[in-house]
């Protein structure tokens, strides 16, 4: 679930083709970023400095500035006399950053709803159209991308910079796992309908319905989440254990 400035895609592939009109260290930094969710570099993978030094046409000092704020965030780890090495969250750390996740957008759904304000509810409930429109069709990366801008609207719907700011750097997290493991709702034409619930306790400001709402919504993101990384887990045991009885 990327931002739809990263959606767009890069020139990555080819030197020094990032506009230089802000900070350089902060016009890489959504590339490397987007590498990482998108598993370019693999968990436990280091990041090849020279290399990016030339695809971005930059030198290393804005790129090991880009790599801080990336260690800050969680998603590398800088080691010394090895430099940035993506990291590798388990299971349990996965399942914190969705508990998080969840406290954040039931907050968010209750202010919503509490507040009110017509441009967000309508805002809201256009996005939700456009899901529903997306799922008929089947037009599963349109209907991603929507479900993406459906709750980056809540939580930005509340006018809480701090909220947003945070829920931001945790969706980070969440796309990598979801990228990691495959891990989408199978996209029928009922799949926005998961969301009604939703946005009519918004609309009718039902605030603890919203939250409530939210929260059932979400847990069932999550368990579909530990679940596929449970059968990737086993999946890789089977092989490994497989590969070693070849051995013998």
């Amino acid at each position: 679930m990327a931002t739809r400035e990263d959606r767009t895609g890069t020139n990555a592939d080819r030197p020094g083709t990032v506009v230089r009109n802000m900070p350089m260290h902060d016009q890489i930094l959504p590339h490397l970023r987007k590498g990482i969710v998108e598993n370019r570099w693999k968990c436990g993978e280091r990041l090849p400095e020279p290399q990016l030094c030339k695809e971005f046409g930059i030198s290393r000092t804005p790129l090991r500035q880009a790599l801080k704020t990336l260690e800050s965030e969680g998603l590398v780890r800088l080691i010394p006399h090895v430099g940035a090495v993506v990291t590798d969250p388990d299971a349990a750390e996965v399942g914190e950053t969705m508990e998080i996740l969840i406290g954040l957008e039931q907050l968010a759904a209750i202010r919503v709803a509490q507040s009110q304000q017509p441009a967000v509810l309508r805002e809201i409930e256009a996005i939700y159209r456009q899901m529903q429109r997306a799922a008929k069709q089947n037009a599963s990366d349109l209907y991603y991308d929507l479900n993406t801008d459906f709750h980056r609207c809540i939580v930005r719907g509340t006018g809480n910079r701090s909220l947003a700011e945070l829920h931001e750097k945790v969706m980070w997290h969440v796309h990598r796992e979801r990228h990691r493991a495959a891990v989408v709702e199978p996209l029928t034409a009922e799949s926005a309908e998961h969301h009604e619930e939703i946005v009519r306790a918004i609309l009718d400001s039902r605030a603890e319905d919203a939250g409530l709402a939210m929260r059932r919504h979400l847990e069932s993101v999550s368990r579909l989440m530990m679940a596929r990384r449970l059968k990737a887990a086993e999946i890789a045991q089977r092989s490994k254990a497989g590969k070693s009885k070849t051995r013998r």
